[in-house]
């Protein structure tokens, strides 16, 4: 599986055009999506992934890793969609400290959208999203974290066709709140890790294994994809987790990457960033 992956990667880079507009913007159903030749391969059974060796550390002070647009990995319009990341924070997390943010800059102005993961106090993390950041969060789940400087779970799931509880939010696989937002989300502006906005709350800490889908996933798929603290393949169906044919981005933070030792490549989507600030791939992972 991680030989596939990379070889596919590379034939990309090293052909650039001609992988296809797909290939090479991150579309959402083309040849190196998630659901093409190089993608899920549907179900068989739950592998750790290959190779999980590495976490990304953040100093806290000025590192930060931002990918290319949020709509290269999830199309025109947000109505759907999963986040799912591993978190460790080093020392005590800092309020407001930001570990992942849709539209960091508000890059079509103060009233986009904007979807943020961060630590709402010391001990309790956070999922903040809303349609129009003119009037602040419109939808906030928290949910208190008993060991910060362990390795912790969150899953984000996002239906705006939902009758209620649009926003449902697992930490450690089980689920910790939910919050009302029947509003789709356009999509603008890009995917940042480490840090909010231009450059305010950096996070102090490892990041692993984060991952988007175009689909919302239930609590029973969400409590597969924590497996006990364990990380599994998400390119591949197993348990009650059926989604791997709608992974849309997948950042392994240090394993399977291509390029520069800096780069965080996307195996999904090619949505990959680039560490800015002097982060490292550390061999401590969930």
């Amino acid at each position: 599986m991680t030989f596939a992956r990379i070889i596919l990667f590379s034939a990309c880079l090293a052909l650039a055009a001609g992988c296809g507009d797909d290939g090479a913007t991150g579309g959402t159903g083309g040849d190196g999506g998630a659901g093409g030749d190089g993608g899920a391969g549907g179900a068989g059974g739950g592998f750790v992934p290959v190779g999980n060796d590495f976490a990304l550390l953040f100093d806290g002070e000025d590192d930060f890793g931002s990918a290319g647009d949020v709509q290269i990995s999830l199309g025109d319009t947000l109505d759907r969609f999963s986040v799912s990341l591993w978190f460790k924070a080093v020392g005590t997390p800092q309020t407001g400290a930001t570990m992942m943010q849709f539209n960091p800059e508000l890059e079509s102005g103060a009233d986009s959208m904007q979807v943020t993961l961060l630590w709402a106090s010391s001990s309790e993390v956070a999922v903040r999203m809303t349609a129009d950041a003119t009037n602040g969060p419109t939808a906030e789940v928290a949910a208190e974290v008993d060991e910060p400087t362990s390795w912790n779970h969150i899953l984000l799931s996002f239906d705006s066709d939902a009758m209620s509880d649009n926003v449902r939010v697992h930490l450690n696989g089980v689920e910790a709140g939910t919050a009302d937002l029947d509003t789709p989300l356009e999509t603008v502006g890009n995917v940042q890790f480490g840090r909010q906005g231009a450059g305010i709350n950096h996070f102090s800490g490892l990041l692993d294994e984060a991952a988007l889908w175009d689909v919302a996933l239930s609590s029973e798929e969400a409590a597969s994809v924590y497996n006990s603290g364990e990380p599994r393949d998400l390119l591949r169906d197993f348990d009650d987790y059926t989604s791997s044919a709608s992974v849309r981005s997948l950042w392994r933070m240090g394993d399977e990457n291509v390029g520069d030792e800096l780069n965080v490549s996307d195996l999904v989507s090619f949505n990959h960033f680039t560490v800015v600030g002097g982060g490292t791939f550390e061999n401590d992972t969930p």
